[in-house]
């Protein structure tokens, strides 16, 4: 019997849009009431992550699994990126447009001006901008000192690769600090730095443990390279059609595609739940 549900967000659970709609608040409301407990398990910061309506019934596991949530949003734990790491980070790799983030905001030492001319993608849907003025952008500060940055709880440091960059010292980087730092990208193009040991398996496990649920009366879904982890540990895991190869390979098994409902639709049916 499956008690709780995980699932990654984009490519996974939400729908085409990358939103939550009625089809699948309704679904998750409806594992709710026969008892389950769910959780989001996502790359995404907490501010970005809301569920309609249902808000205050979930967990979050945020950032990777640097940042678990109750159902309240209060933090039931939190892993930050080690000072010394990230002090060396800022001192030795000015050149990558790092976004530092913490549960309250998002550090860049760029310009407001300079950040929207290397980093904003002008060329993106409507939905997408709207949704990045809306949730992302009134939480950046923007210009932050080191000292800023080092005073904050960073728990990820994102980095989308332009192209043509050469991303040679920043992996260099990485090797040489693999026991402090991990990176598990959700997609190609994407640094996505936690402290070593942060992933999604093992805040599901965490959330699993506290709860009093067993990992096998757990169910997991991810579509990515961040999901991973989170995919090996459980003997209920599940990959959408669409998800990496890698992700499928991890996966027990794999069901239809994330834009035709499938992760919600799969969650209903194994506990017998009618479409």
């Amino acid at each position: 019997m499956i008690r709780l549900f995980a699932s990654d967000l984009d490519g996974t659970l939400l729908n085409a849009h990358h939103q939550f709609d009625e089809r699948i608040v309704d679904g998750i409301r409806r594992l709710l009431a026969e008892g389950a407990a769910f959780a989001i398990a996502t790359g995404r910061g907490n501010k970005q992550c809301a569920i309609p309506e249902i808000e205050s019934d979930v967990y979050k596991i945020c950032m990777n699994g640097a940042l678990i949530l109750d159902k309240n949003d209060a933090v039931l734990a939190m892993s930050c990126v080690p000072k010394p790491v990230l002090a060396r980070l800022l001192d030795e790799l000015p050149e990558y447009a790092f976004d530092f983030v913490t549960p309250d905001k998002t550090y860049t030492r760029y310009s407001k001006e300079t950040y929207f001319t290397r980093k904003v993608d002008t060329s993106a849907d409507a939905l997408w901008k709207e949704r990045f003025m809306r949730d992302f952008l009134p939480r950046i500060q923007f210009a932050a000192t080191k000292q800023q940055i080092l005073d904050a709880d960073v728990c990820k440091i994102n980095l989308r690769v332009d192209p043509g960059m050469d991303t040679r010292h920043l992996d260099a980087f990485l090797a040489a600090h693999e026991k402090e730092i991990a990176n598990a990208p959700s997609g190609s193009g994407l640094y996505e730095l936690t402290a070593h040991g942060v992933n999604k398996g093992q805040a599901v496990l965490r959330l699993g443990n506290r709860l009093g649920i067993d990992p096998d009366e757990i169910a997991v879904y991810g579509d990515g390279g961040n999901d991973l982890e989170m995919l090996g540990l459980f003997e209920h895991a599940y990959a959408p059609a669409n998800a990496s190869e890698t992700a499928k390979q991890k996966a027990k098994d794999v069901i239809g595609p994330s834009d035709q409902y499938s992760v919600i639709t799969h969650m209903q049916k194994t506990l017998g739940i009618e479409s």
